[in-house]
């Protein structure tokens, strides 16, 4: 492969969970596969363990010159279901955007998704809401729903209702 060739990165959709079949078949044929990964907490039957997961499920990316846009080889790969295409048109990708992905990675080769800001409160601390709809209503923090939003146990006509809200709405009562 001569380095000053113009190579462009395409997107290819993968069978279910084939990811890495498809990678590895891809990476035999002598393509320049590139399947972005993430280690992700799973929790199963109260035991919790970290697996590599496709950070884009179903889709890993190619770095193809035009003499190795072969899609009929590509497209019967064991594992790749097809190139993302629209009609005969196969889009590639910026440069930049598998370059971002790459800078991400850690030591591990993962890619590092920013952590959550750290909760404001503690679950089961006791919180009062100070703004919205719901202004003056007491109740418990549950736990974080995104970047800025929290599930709240609230007190209600003698009942406890379950209420996502903006953290930005709750003070603590403690």
């Amino acid at each position: 492969m001569s380095s000053n060739v113009h190579r462009s990165w395409f997107a290819i959709r993968t069978k279910g969970r084939q990811e890495t079949v498809a990678r590895d078949q891809l990476k035999h044929q002598g393509f320049d596969v590139y399947l972005p990964m993430v280690n992700t907490r799973i929790t199963h039957a109260r035991k919790v363990s970290w697996q590599p997961r496709p950070f884009f499920a179903g889709y890993l990316f190619l770095h193809l010159a035009d003499d190795e846009q072969r899609w009929t080889t590509i497209r019967s790969t064991i594992g790749v279901l097809a190139p993302v295409s629209f009609g005969n048109f196969y889009p590639s990708l910026p440069d930049s955007a598998i370059k971002l992905l790459q800078s991400t990675q850690d030591d591990q080769g993962f890619v590092s998704v920013e952590k959550r800001p750290e909760m404001p409160f503690q679950s089961g601390e006791k919180v009062r809401v100070h703004d919205s709809a719901l202004k003056g209503l007491e109740g418990v923090f549950v736990e974080m729903r995104g970047e800025d939003r929290a599930m709240v146990l609230l007190d209600w006509m003698q009942k406890k209702m379950r209420v996502e809200t903006r953290v930005s709405d709750l003070v603590s009562r403690e």
